[in-house]
């Protein structure tokens, strides 16, 4: 299904509709975030997908990579906005675990007993939808109001109960994955966020200035990659999350980022604030790339989990 939908999304964005890059000015649709939204690399914008203006439609494709040792996480995506009010995404989520995580986790199950087992990998599919609800983070420099959006992502963790095996090929435990393990009670969850962004022209020391504040409210366990919910809490968790870049040209943004999380699983699996450190170079409206040094805090048998993102977004 998502596949399906990345080729729809895609040929959306290919329509005669679309112009040849769109109307709207370089950078100001940020990049393409690891769940598949239009903003930073880990956090929503209020701004739509792609450079369209009021009366086009333009889309963006987009591929990541979070190196973190034995986690790595690679995301591809697509997304499309629809005459600067809808933004449609889809992303393909993959972290691959190490062996050296699945040793340690079947070691401390079995207290000893089994010491390795091969790595495995957790794969995760969002469906996002944004609406903006007011303002215009770029052109409105003389209203003190940012621009607003509404999201809500769909989430659907497609290893939830994929069983793990070990070195000689026999499953300890039938229908247990990794999220299950660590005490996750579902497999999906939807996400509602309220995004609010502005751009400030020529505000810092004579450079463009960017803010952004989202508010969100989740059951995710460490974004979904860990299931949703808990034995005990299966309630909705308001989460923070934030953006502040300065462009010190039109093709350069440098900037920080940070994204709170709800410690429902405790434990190993014990969730901390994320925060990345970014510079995103936009040669033209036809691609970008974004370099990122992002620290998790906490992934189970990794107390220091951060290392460097990679993404590119193409313009559609």
């Amino acid at each position: 299904m998502i596949r399906k939908l990345f080729l729809l999304i895609c040929l959306s964005g290919l329509s005669p509709l679309a112009g040849a890059t769109g109307s709207s000015l370089v950078a100001t649709g940020g990049i393409t975030s690891f769940e598949g939204t239009a903003g930073g690399g880990i956090t929503p914008w209020a701004m739509i997908a792609g450079y369209g203006s009021e009366e086009e439609i333009h889309g963006t494709a987009a591929l990541q990579q979070l190196d973190l040792g034995e986690y790595q996480l690679r995301t591809f995506g697509a997304a499309i906005g629809i005459y600067d009010r809808v933004e449609l995404s889809v992303q393909r989520q993959n972290l691959k675990v190490g062996s050296g995580i699945t040793s340690n986790v079947f070691n401390l199950l079995t207290q000893g007993a089994v010491s390795t087992a091969p790595g495995t990998d957790i794969e995760q599919d969002i469906i996002g939808l944004k609406v903006k609800l007011f303002g215009d983070a770029i052109f409105a420099q003389n209203s003190p109001w940012p621009q607003v959006s509404m999201g809500a992502q769909y989430k659907k963790n497609r290893d939830f109960d994929t069983s793990l095996p070990l070195s000689d090929g026999s499953v300890p435990l039938p229908q247990t994955g990794v999220p299950m393990l660590l005490g996750a009670t579902q497999d999906s969850g939807t996400d509602f966020y309220l995004a609010a962004s502005k751009l400030w022209l020529g505000a810092a020391w004579g450079n463009n200035l960017l803010a952004n504040v989202t508010a969100r409210m989740t059951k995710a366990n460490t974004f979904g990659l860990l299931g949703f919910e808990s034995a005990t809490d299966d309630s909705y968790a308001l989460e923070w999350e934030g953006s502040l870049a300065i462009l010190p040209s039109p093709s350069t943004a440098v900037g920080i980022e940070w994204r709170t999380q709800t410690n429902r699983l405790g434990g190993l699996a014990e969730e901390k604030t994320v925060t990345d450190f970014f510079i995103a170079y936009f040669p033209n409206k036809h691609w970008s790339l974004t370099a990122a040094y992002v620290d998790l805090g906490n992934l189970p048998f990794d107390d220091k989990a951060s290392g460097l993102y990679l993404s590119a977004t193409v313009n559609l």
